[in-house]
C-alpha cells in the first residue's frame, strides 16, 4: 500500500501573500468593518492548491510561533532585524485563518520558540522516514535544502522545484544550499553574505559538492573572492548555522495522521459558517 503523500504549507508565507495579493480590491465584511482579504485569500488559495496540485495529500499548515527567531538572534542579533518596521497588517487575520482551518478540518501547528520552516523540516524528515512523498508549499528558498527525490517545493506561482533544478540553476546541490546562501547572503533574513561574492562565485567556490569544512582546507580561499570569504570566515559559519533548518523540533506525535485530507469547503462558505461576513 502506497503511503499518503504530505502537503506541508508555510502558513505565514501564504498569509502575507494572501493579504497583499488582493491589495487592489479589499474583501470586506458586509458592515465594512472587518477586512477579510487575508483569511479569504488564504483559504481560497489553499483549497485550489489542494484540489489542483495535491488532491490525494494530507495537509498540515505550519505557522511561526511566538519568539520564533529567538534561537537565531542569539547567534546574530541582526537576524530578521530588517522586518521590525515592516507592515505586519496580515497578522490581524491569523486568528480568523486558524478558525477557518479548524472549520475545514485542516490541521495546523504553531510551536512557541520555533519557526514554521523548522517545523516543516522536521515533519518532512519524519515523513521521508515513513516512505512518504512530500510537497512543501512556499516561496521561501531556504526550503531548497530539503529537496530530495521524495520532496519538492511548490511555489505560489505553481512551479514545482526539484533538486535537479536547483543544481542546474544555481550550480550547487540541495544539501549545499546553506553553504551557498551563507556566502551569497539572504536579504529577506538580513544575512549580508560575503562582500563581492555573488551566485557564480559561490558556486565556483563550492564546485564538486564540497561544504565549508572542505573549502577551508582548499586553495580556493587563497585567491580572488576566496580571500574575502577567508576574511569573513567566522561570520560565514554563523550564517550557515542560521540558514540550516532544524529537523528535530519536538512536534506532537499526532500532527500527521497519514490520511488524505478531504476537499476543503469554499472560502465563502467557511466565512459564512464562522459568521465573519
Amino acid at each position: 500500500m502506497t503511503a499518503t503523500p504530505l502537503l506541508l504549507v508555510d502558513g505565514h508565507h501564504l498569509l502575507y501573500r494572501s493579504w497583499w495579493g488582493f491589495s487592489d480590491k479589499r474583501i470586506m465584511s458586509r458592515d465594512k468593518r472587518r477586512d477579510l482579504t487575508g483569511v479569504f485569500g488564504f483559504l481560497a488559495i489553499l483549497r485550489k492548491t489542494h484540489l489542483e496540485e495535491a488532491p490525494d495529500h494530507e495537509i498540515v499548515v505550519a505557522f511561526d510561533g511566538e519568539n520564533a527567531a529567538a534561537s537565531r538572534t542569539v547567534q546574530d542579533p541582526g537576524y530578521k532585524a530588517n522586518r521590525a518596521d515592516a507592515d505586519h497588517s496580515p497578522i490581524r487575520s491569523l486568528g480568523m485563518v486558524k478558525a477557518g482551518l479548524d472549520t475545514a478540518g485542516v490541521p495546523w501547528i504553531e510551536l512557541d520558540g520555533h519557526e514554521g520552516d523548522d517545523v516543516i523540516a522536521t515533519l518532512a524528515h519524519h515523513a521521508a522516514a515513513q516512505g512518504r512523498t512530500v510537497t512543501c508549499y512556499s516561496g521561501d528558498r531556504d526550503l531548497y535544502q530539503l529537496l530530495t527525490d521524495q520532496l519538492t517545493v511548490l511555489t505560489p506561482a505553481r512551479r514545482r522545484v526539484t533538486s535537479n533544478e536547483v543544481h542546474t540553476r544555481y550550480g550547487v546541490t540541495a544539501d549545499q544550499w546553506p553553504d551557498y546562501r551563507a556566502l551569497t547572503g539572504d536579504a529577506s533574513d538580513n544575512i549580508p553574505g560575503v562582500p563581492g561574492v555573488g551566485p557564480k562565485s559561490a558556486a565556483a567556490l563550492l564546485a564538486g559538492g564540497i561544504h565549508l569544512e572542505q573549502l577551508a582546507a582548499s586553495p580556493r580561499l587563497a585567491t580572488g573572492r576566496g580571500r574575502a570569504v577567508a576574511d569573513h570566515w567566522d561570520a560565514v559559519l554563523t550564517w550557515r548555522e542560521m540558514i540550516r533548518l532544524q529537523r528535530g523540533v519536538p512536534v506532537p506525535d499526532n500532527t500527521c495522521v497519514g490520511m488524505a485530507t478531504p476537499a476543503m469547503p469554499r472560502a465563502a462558505a467557511i466565512l459564512e459558517h464562522l459568521d465573519l461576513w
